[in-house]
């Protein structure tokens, strides 16, 4: 009797976050959902159709925003990453300026990320201080441009230097689960440091580093703060696309099937994710 009682408990612990996440979260999905189908909208009108759909495949500026989307979740974070892993490895060896070095890593933490895009604007616009510091000591002849490009370099890098603390502290985490024995052994048997590198850093923290990168390309995709303002005018990411369509165009429908994109890709990526998890450990 009392084991159900313990269990009856248990259950009802868990219905303020299971309930929350049901009723806001799922709701809101549902509705977008149906709304993209015409079952549920804002305007009044309500009837099931595809044309939302069809119409926004059959837009180029809408593929060319979920290209430009993916290509910026996944440069975003493969760059975040290459940042993130030597640092993981210095924090974990540790050495002089580490704790200096720790806290100005996790300033970014506490920016949130449209005021981090505006102050990294100010640095990278056309007359911002970096541009004007290289005009000054005539390394450039004329200002560059670094951000608003077509290809999204401003966008990455912005990307990078706000979810570095994020990614950095799961790769952490991965790295320091790995036992000092285990480097000490590959040592003693004539391991270098490349190999120990590829062979037992980078393998054993590969649960770590997948997951950081997966939350990255998460954040990276859907963002909207960073994309709005430094991204470029041509293309769009979905997100500022949807906002556009929703608000300037005031297309609210064929905005819900952009929201059921970036949130099909979300739980595409995770699904691959725990196949691919499952993949290794099966092999190991």
């Amino acid at each position: 009797m009392r084991n159900k009682d313990a269990s009856l408990i248990n259950y009802l612990m868990l219905v303020p976050g299971v309930g929350f996440i049901l009723l806001f979260i799922g709701s809101s999905i549902f509705l977008t959902f149906a709304q993209s189908f015409g079952l549920f909208s804002i305007t009044g009108r309500s009837e099931f159709t595809l044309d939302n759909w069809v119409q926004v495949f059959l837009a180029r500026e809408s593929l060319d925003s979920i290209r430009f989307s993916l290509k910026m979740g996944v440069m975003s974070s493969v760059g975040t990453l290459l940042f993130a892993f030597p640092l993981a490895l210095f924090f974990r060896k540790g050495g002089a300026g580490k704790g200096m070095l720790g806290s100005l890593v996790k300033i970014p933490l506490f920016i949130p990320a449209l005021v981090a895009a505006f102050l990294i604007v100010n640095l990278l616009s056309f007359h911002g201080l970096v541009n004007t510091f290289l005009l000054r000591l005539n390394i450039i002849k004329e200002p560059m441009r670094m951000l608003n490009d077509r290809f999204g370099w401003g966008v990455i890098f912005i990307q990078i230097w706000k979810n570095l603390p994020f990614v950095l502290l799961i790769v952490m985490a991965s790295i320091a689960s790995i036992r000092d024995d285990t480097v000490d052994a590959a040592r003693n048997l004539g391991a270098g440091y490349l190999s120990i590198l590829f062979r037992i850093y980078i393998p054993l923290a590969m649960p770590g580093i997948l997951v950081s990168m997966i939350l990255m390309f998460i954040k990276a995709f859907g963002d909207f703060p960073i994309f709005s303002v430094a991204g470029p005018i041509y293309p769009s990411s979905v997100a500022v696309r949807m906002h556009v369509m929703a608000t300037l165009y005031q297309e609210w429908d064929q905005a819900a099937v952009l929201g059921i994109i970036i949130i099909f890709t979300t739980f595409f990526v995770i699904w691959a994710y725990s196949r691919f998890a499952g993949l290794v450990q099966r092999e190991d």
